[in-house]
């Protein structure tokens, strides 16, 4: 069975993807609504061998290539194929599957050089990676101070408002830090 799937892109969308889905004689045809997919997750979910799943475009899709990928390999796990209308792209050719692994390769790599591009503007405007410290090392010593007039590294991390488990790392790296300058 040939099945119709888009999701709208817009709110002021008419009906032409409705429009392209009936020329390629689609028997079923769902859709979402701007940011949904739970019809495509339901079709995704009734499709079998056979079967051939028909969008308008990636776009009408998927909102990347790695789910347009995901979604692919979904319906070749269920026995069907895909058929993306305006880019003429149909995975029952192997060569267009290896298209669609052609382009998510450089859809990963374009995010991994715009993340390394990213991180290297931070480091010069001075930001650190990963989550801001909650403790600094000016605390080593009011936490040893405490520690040593008895009080546990529960209460303590209770009054620093952290996890007693990070209360103890402190204390650890601060030791290693000190064990390493001697």
């Amino acid at each position: 069975m040939i099945v119709g799937y888009f999701r709208r892109i817009d709110v002021e969308e008419a009906g032409a993807p409705q429009a392209i889905l009936r020329a390629e004689r689609c028997l079923r045809i769902e859709s979402d609504p701007v940011g949904r997919d739970d019809a495509r997750i339901r079709l995704l979910a009734d499709l079998s061998g056979g079967d051939v799943l028909v969008s308008p475009s990636i776009p009408h899709l998927a909102v990347s290539i790695g789910e347009l990928l995901r979604v692919c390999h979904r319906v070749h796990r269920a026995g069907a194929t895909l058929r993306l209308a305006a880019e003429r792209i149909d995975t029952s050719i192997p060569a267009a599957r290896n298209a669609l692994v052609a382009l998510a390769d450089f859809d990963r790599r374009l995010l991994a050089e715009r993340r390394r591009v990213g991180r290297e503007d931070a480091a010069l405007r001075g930001a650190q990676p990963g989550r801001p410290r909650k403790l600094d090392d000016q605390l080593v010593r009011m936490v040893r101070d405490d520690l040593a007039a008895g009080r546990t590294y529960a209460s303590i991390a209770r009054t620093l408002g952290v996890h007693p488990t990070t209360v103890m790392r402190l204390l650890q790296r601060a030791e290693a830090q000190a064990g390493g300058g001697e």
